[in-house]
């Protein structure tokens, strides 16, 4: 039985605690929680008939001893690395909840550290590597079959959020306590899902909108064009202002489409030959490639449903069962991503994907400086 304990008490944690509570995470335990907020977690306790779960006011003191085997980090970004490394120091495995941080120096370090130490199981929480859907695409296009990328778009403007999300935590939608806006928070998950299928473009040139229709001081419409190693480019649009919005990505190869709507239908185009090899024999000036088309659906799945698929695989990967989902090795593109756009955005230029993290912590520090005296006037 893995011994589990959370740091960070708000409402992702109280799912957490809830599935444990209800035996939904098989071969653990939740052994201890962790909030400067005493009265709170007696609170969570009582509600969830805790009564052998420990109460800690630190990390630090949780942390001591053998009440832990592993702890699941839920505390607000900018705190995740610092906690890991404590983590990782006292050889606990860690699962943290995404992003793995703000600042994709700080969050280097601690991959760094966590690869020292490969008998410690290490892991982020990104929903859509336990999704069927994606999971199905990822392997469709394994091995090349689709052929090589040609282009990728993804329009995710269904983030919705109102002004009282923003104002009832004064934390959300600031560089300086969140990291960022829409970008690092609603679209991660699918900024996530998108370098797992097509890795990490060689730059970017981002366009954001800063609290655009809404009262925050970070970007809550963003666009983002790609630029891949092989001559391929994307597109990747998401915003909180739109509804009802679109949900619909798009990955065009030289073999044929994949065309993914709402995360539960997916169309496969598969050309009977490869597109270059069909336009440099075919004759005629508007043919049409030969193809064939499999439209599929699946249930769309509650997030409690793919959280619970990741928590139960971080315990079966500490047992030797399984493999990670999303390890830190993973987990470490989006920061990097996300960095790179907002550098972009903020320096109105490309910037390739192998900038020097020194470089975005002073463009960092150089905006949240302009952040102070914002009011809900300038917004």
């Amino acid at each position: 039985m893995i011994k589990v304990g959370i740091v960070g008490i708000g409402s992702i944690a109280e799912d957490y605690i809830e599935m444990f509570s209800r035996g939904l995470i098989k071969e653990a335990e939740l052994s201890a929680l962790a909030s400067r907020n005493q009265e709170r977690l007696a609170g969570i306790r009582g509600k969830y008939g805790l009564k052998d779960t420990r109460l800690f006011s630190t990390l630090e003191e949780m942390l001591e001893g053998d009440t832990v085997d592993a702890v699941l980090i839920t505390t607000p970004h900018a705190l995740h690395p610092s906690m890991a490394m404590k983590a990782l120091e006292k050889e606990k495995h860690i699962m943290i909840e995404k992003p793995l941080g703000i600042k994709v120096g700080e969050v280097e370090e601690m991959v760094t550290a966590a690869g020292k130490k490969p008998y410690l199981t290490a892991g982020v929480m990104f929903n859509n590597r336990s999704s069927d859907i994606y999971s199905f695409v990822k392997r469709r296009m394994e091995g090349g079959r689709m052929g090589d990328l040609r282009r990728v778009v993804w329009q995710v403007t269904n983030q919705y959020r109102t002004y009282d999300y923003y104002e009832r935590s004064t934390w959300r939608g600031s560089y300086e306590t969140e990291g960022g806006g829409v970008l690092i928070n609603q679209a991660i998950h699918q900024l996530d899902t998108l370098l797992w299928m097509t890795d990490l473009p060689e730059s970017v040139m981002a366009f954001t909108k800063e609290g655009f229709h809404r009262p925050l001081s970070a970007e809550n419409d963003v666009m983002i064009q790609m630029f891949y190693p092989n001559g391929a480019s994307g597109q990747f649009m998401t915003s909180t202002h739109e509804s009802p919005g679109t949900n619909r990505f798009e990955l065009s190869f030289s073999g044929g489409q994949i065309v993914i709507e709402n995360d539960s239908a997916v169309k496969i185009t598969k050309l009977a030959m490869d597109e270059e090899e069909f336009a440099r024999t075919v004759k005629g000036a508007f043919p049409e490639v030969p193809h064939e088309v499999e439209v599929l659906t699946f249930p769309k799945l509650p997030n409690k449903v793919l959280q619970n698929r990741l928590l139960n695989n971080f315990i079966q990967t500490i047992l030797e069962k399984e493999e990670m989902l999303c390890p830190l090795t993973e987990g470490i593109k989006s920061v990097r991503m996300l960095n790179a756009t907002y550098m972009s955005a903020w320096k109105e230029k490309k910037i390739p994907l192998n900038f020097d993290a020194e470089e975005y912590d002073r463009a960092y520090e150089k905006k949240i400086s302009g952040e102070e005296g914002f009011s809900s006037e300038k917004r």
